[in-house]
């Protein structure tokens, strides 16, 4: 078993894709509450690193020292014991060791470490750094990157929004409160209702469309959790709910007036103290003239196409 150490909190590393770094950072100020000024960040907050598109894995920091030689003696004077291991070197940009320099301190740490090395199926990998004038040391979780076979669903509709844009709206929406009350009053086939329950907040959809509702329990059951859609207008909804999200129609279909996006906006502003909306243009008029108050505001860039999402209140 591995002795217990003073745990001196995590580093994260960070990515993201073209025409995301707006959605990125703000999802990590959200979660984190933070500006992100990098690729990476430090928090004592422990956060599943498998919960964002954009962290690609969580160092539990157990060492930490200005010189390697500090580290190292750190380690040797209070081992870890782990049935079967490997360690990794993260790899940083300004970093100037050689592929060998970091080959061999990841040997001789390695020798340090109580249990069998194994390259291959480990328990545990470890990982090694110099980051911001600090070497650091320790436990290593990587992004299992679940939310890839969301891109599969049973049914989706080309205009939806991506799998990758859902899971950053549907971490802003749950922040850190698992407990918070959400609702997709115009849910769709339900992909950010998905990745809600995928990250573990509460949520229940709402369709008006019928025949829509129905694909959407359909993908919700094919992914294991309760068809929690409901089909009628967002004006029959009672129910009061934390958070309402929103990826504001655009007639796909049909032609919808700015008259009825803007009852939406409206009802929506009734049902919920909060509002994530997703929208095609800059709409913070029309939101403040329903009575919200714009806190945060990103967009996510796909070519010469722009989605803006807008955090109120």
């Amino acid at each position: 078993m591995m002795k217990t150490q003073k745990v001196k909190g995590y580093l994260y590393l960070i990515n993201y894709a073209e025409g995301e770094e707006s959605l990125c950072r703000l999802e990590m100020k959200v979660l984190f509450n933070q500006e992100l000024t990098g690729k990476y960040l430090f928090s004592p907050l422990a956060i599943d690193p498998s919960r964002s598109v954009f962290i690609k894995e969580r160092l539990t920091i157990l060492y930490a020292h200005p010189t390697y030689e500090g580290l190292y003696q750190q380690v040797k004077e209070n081992p870890l014991n782990l049935e079967t291991f490997k360690c990794l070197f993260l790899r940083l940009k300004g970093q100037t060791l050689s592929y060998h320099e970091r080959l061999s301190r990841l040997k001789e740490i390695g020798f340090l470490i109580g249990g069998e090395a194994d390259m291959y199926q480990p328990k545990q990998v470890l990982g090694l750094t110099e980051l911001e004038g600090q070497w650091l040391f320790g436990l290593l979780e990587t992004n299992s990157n679940e939310w890839v076979s969301h891109e599969n669903k049973p049914h989706s509709y080309s205009f939806s929004l991506s799998v990758r844009v859902s899971r950053a709206v549907a971490n802003l929406a749950v922040g850190r409160d698992m407990n918070r009350r959400i609702i997709d009053p115009c849910c769709g086939a339900g992909t950010v209702i998905l990745e809600v329950l995928t990250v573990g907040g509460q949520i229940v959809g709402n369709e008006l469309n019928p025949k829509v509702a129905i694909k959407a329990q359909e993908n919700l059951r094919h992914y294991g959790y309760e068809p929690v859609i409901q089909i009628g207008d967002i004006q029959e909804i009672n129910e009061h709910y934390d958070v309402a999200i929103l990826d504001l129609p655009y007639g796909h279909f049909n032609p919808i007036a700015p008259e009825v996006q803007q009852m939406i906006i409206k009802e929506a502003r009734r049902i919920a103290d909060e509002l994530i909306i997703v929208t095609q243009v800059n709409m913070n008029q029309q939101l403040q003239e329903v009575g919200f108050e714009v806190l945060e505001q990103c967009t996510a860039v796909k070519g010469k196409f722009t989605r803006y999402i807008t955090m109120c209140r």
